[in-house]
Protein backbone atom coordinates (compact mmCIF):
# COMPACT_ATOMS: atom_id res chain seq x y z
CA UNK A 1 0.00 0.00 0.00
CA UNK A 2 1.28 3.46 -0.87
CA UNK A 3 2.12 5.79 1.97
CA UNK A 4 0.91 9.35 2.22
CA UNK A 5 3.82 11.75 2.31
CA UNK A 6 4.39 13.08 5.82
CA UNK A 7 4.82 16.82 6.45
CA UNK A 8 8.06 16.16 8.33
CA UNK A 9 9.62 15.07 5.02
CA UNK A 10 9.73 18.72 3.98
CA UNK A 11 12.15 21.08 5.71
CA UNK A 12 11.77 24.84 5.42
CA UNK A 13 14.63 27.32 5.66
CA UNK A 14 14.53 31.11 5.83
CA UNK A 15 17.55 33.25 4.99
CA UNK A 16 18.12 35.38 8.09
CA UNK A 17 21.51 36.68 6.92
CA UNK A 18 22.43 39.39 4.45
CA UNK A 19 22.60 39.44 0.67
CA UNK A 20 26.39 39.20 0.91
CA UNK A 21 26.33 36.49 3.60
CA UNK A 22 23.28 34.20 3.42
CA UNK A 23 22.43 32.35 6.63
CA UNK A 24 19.65 29.80 6.23
CA UNK A 25 17.86 28.99 9.49
CA UNK A 26 15.47 26.07 9.87
CA UNK A 27 11.85 27.12 10.27
CA UNK A 28 10.80 24.08 12.28
CA UNK A 29 10.37 24.23 16.05
CA UNK A 30 7.70 26.82 16.74
CA UNK A 31 6.11 26.63 13.28
CA UNK A 32 2.65 25.15 13.77
CA UNK A 33 1.59 25.54 10.14
CA UNK A 34 3.32 26.35 6.87
CA UNK A 35 0.62 25.75 4.28
CA UNK A 36 1.83 26.18 0.70
CA UNK A 37 -0.76 27.64 -1.66
CA UNK A 38 0.28 27.64 -5.36
CA UNK A 39 -3.01 29.42 -6.27
CA UNK A 40 -3.05 28.76 -9.99
CA UNK A 41 -4.39 31.69 -12.01
CA UNK A 42 -6.62 30.83 -14.96
CA UNK A 43 -7.58 32.42 -18.23
CA UNK A 44 -10.83 31.54 -20.01
CA UNK A 45 -11.87 31.72 -23.65
CA UNK A 46 -15.08 30.65 -25.33
CA UNK A 47 -14.77 29.64 -28.94
CA UNK A 48 -17.74 29.94 -31.29
CA UNK A 49 -17.65 26.23 -32.10
CA UNK A 50 -17.79 25.09 -28.46
CA UNK A 51 -20.57 25.06 -25.86
CA UNK A 52 -18.08 25.09 -23.04
CA UNK A 53 -15.26 27.38 -22.06
CA UNK A 54 -11.58 26.58 -22.63
CA UNK A 55 -9.43 27.30 -19.58
CA UNK A 56 -5.69 27.52 -19.25
CA UNK A 57 -3.30 28.08 -16.39
CA UNK A 58 -1.82 31.52 -16.99
CA UNK A 59 0.31 31.91 -13.87
CA UNK A 60 0.51 31.47 -10.12
CA UNK A 61 -0.10 33.66 -7.09
CA UNK A 62 2.02 31.59 -4.69
CA UNK A 63 2.01 32.08 -0.93
CA UNK A 64 2.59 30.13 2.27
CA UNK A 65 0.40 30.86 5.27
CA UNK A 66 2.21 30.55 8.58
CA UNK A 67 1.16 30.24 12.21
CA UNK A 68 4.10 30.26 14.60
CA UNK A 69 4.77 30.37 18.32
CA UNK A 70 7.08 33.22 19.33
CA UNK A 71 10.10 31.13 20.26
CA UNK A 72 12.58 33.97 19.86
CA UNK A 73 15.61 31.67 20.27
CA UNK A 74 14.70 30.21 16.86
CA UNK A 75 16.46 32.47 14.33
CA UNK A 76 13.83 32.11 11.57
CA UNK A 77 10.98 32.90 13.96
CA UNK A 78 12.82 35.83 15.47
CA UNK A 79 13.43 37.17 11.94
CA UNK A 80 9.70 37.02 11.09
CA UNK A 81 8.57 38.55 14.40
CA UNK A 82 11.09 41.41 14.04
CA UNK A 83 9.59 42.31 10.65
CA UNK A 84 6.15 42.70 12.25
CA UNK A 85 7.33 44.48 15.39
CA UNK A 86 9.42 46.97 13.45
CA UNK A 87 6.79 47.21 10.70
CA UNK A 88 9.45 46.78 8.03
CA UNK A 89 8.51 47.36 4.39
CA UNK A 90 9.96 46.82 0.93
CA UNK A 91 13.28 45.01 0.70
CA UNK A 92 13.59 45.08 4.50
CA UNK A 93 10.67 42.62 4.67
CA UNK A 94 12.03 40.27 1.98
CA UNK A 95 14.30 37.24 2.04
CA UNK A 96 14.84 33.84 0.43
CA UNK A 97 12.77 30.82 1.47
CA UNK A 98 13.86 27.27 0.66
CA UNK A 99 11.61 24.21 0.69
CA UNK A 100 13.70 21.02 0.96
CA UNK A 101 12.27 17.61 0.04
CA UNK A 102 13.94 15.26 2.53
CA UNK A 103 12.47 12.26 0.70
CA UNK A 104 14.26 13.26 -2.53
CA UNK A 105 17.96 12.79 -1.77
CA UNK A 106 20.57 13.70 -4.37
CA UNK A 107 22.24 10.28 -4.56
CA UNK A 108 25.76 11.47 -5.44
CA UNK A 109 25.99 14.01 -2.60
CA UNK A 110 25.95 13.69 1.18
CA UNK A 111 23.19 15.50 3.10
CA UNK A 112 21.84 17.05 -0.13
CA UNK A 113 18.22 17.03 -1.28
CA UNK A 114 15.98 18.43 -4.01
CA UNK A 115 14.85 21.95 -3.13
CA UNK A 116 13.01 25.03 -4.37
CA UNK A 117 14.14 28.55 -3.50
CA UNK A 118 11.57 31.33 -3.59
CA UNK A 119 12.15 35.03 -2.95
CA UNK A 120 9.42 36.09 -0.51
CA UNK A 121 7.96 39.18 1.10
CA UNK A 122 7.01 38.41 4.70
CA UNK A 123 3.52 39.64 5.57
CA UNK A 124 2.99 39.63 9.33
CA UNK A 125 -0.79 39.75 9.78
CA UNK A 126 -1.21 39.43 13.55
CA UNK A 127 0.44 38.76 16.87
CA UNK A 128 -1.79 36.26 18.60
CA UNK A 129 -2.38 35.30 22.22
CA UNK A 130 -3.15 31.62 22.85
CA UNK A 131 -3.95 31.46 26.57
CA UNK A 132 -0.91 33.58 27.36
CA UNK A 133 1.42 32.09 24.72
CA UNK A 134 2.40 34.65 22.10
CA UNK A 135 2.13 33.69 18.45
CA UNK A 136 2.34 35.24 15.02
CA UNK A 137 0.40 34.63 11.80
CA UNK A 138 0.83 35.82 8.26
CA UNK A 139 2.00 34.84 4.81
CA UNK A 140 5.15 34.39 2.83
CA UNK A 141 4.35 36.01 -0.53
CA UNK A 142 6.28 34.96 -3.65
CA UNK A 143 8.29 37.51 -5.58
CA UNK A 144 8.85 35.91 -8.96
CA UNK A 145 9.29 32.29 -9.94
CA UNK A 146 10.72 29.47 -7.81
CA UNK A 147 14.25 28.28 -8.58
CA UNK A 148 14.79 24.49 -8.68
CA UNK A 149 17.97 23.14 -7.20
CA UNK A 150 19.45 21.32 -4.27
CA UNK A 151 20.08 22.12 -0.63
CA UNK A 152 22.77 20.73 1.65
CA UNK A 153 21.20 20.50 5.12
CA UNK A 154 24.58 20.33 6.89
CA UNK A 155 26.26 23.27 5.14
CA UNK A 156 22.88 25.02 4.76
CA UNK A 157 23.47 26.20 1.22
CA UNK A 158 21.31 26.21 -1.90
CA UNK A 159 22.66 25.48 -5.37
CA UNK A 160 20.46 26.25 -8.37
CA UNK A 161 20.02 23.48 -10.94
CA UNK A 162 22.16 24.02 -14.03
CA UNK A 163 19.10 24.59 -16.21
CA UNK A 164 17.96 27.35 -13.80
CA UNK A 165 21.36 29.04 -13.40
Amino acid sequence: MEKIRQRRMQANYLDVGTEETPNFALLGTGAKTLDENPSAQTKSKKYVCDKGTTKNISGYDWSTAFDIDQIREQAAINYIVNIGEKQLVGEDAETDYVIVDLDQKIESKDNTYHARKIRVAIEVASFTNDDGDMGCTGNLLAKGDPVEGEFNVTEKNFTAAESAA
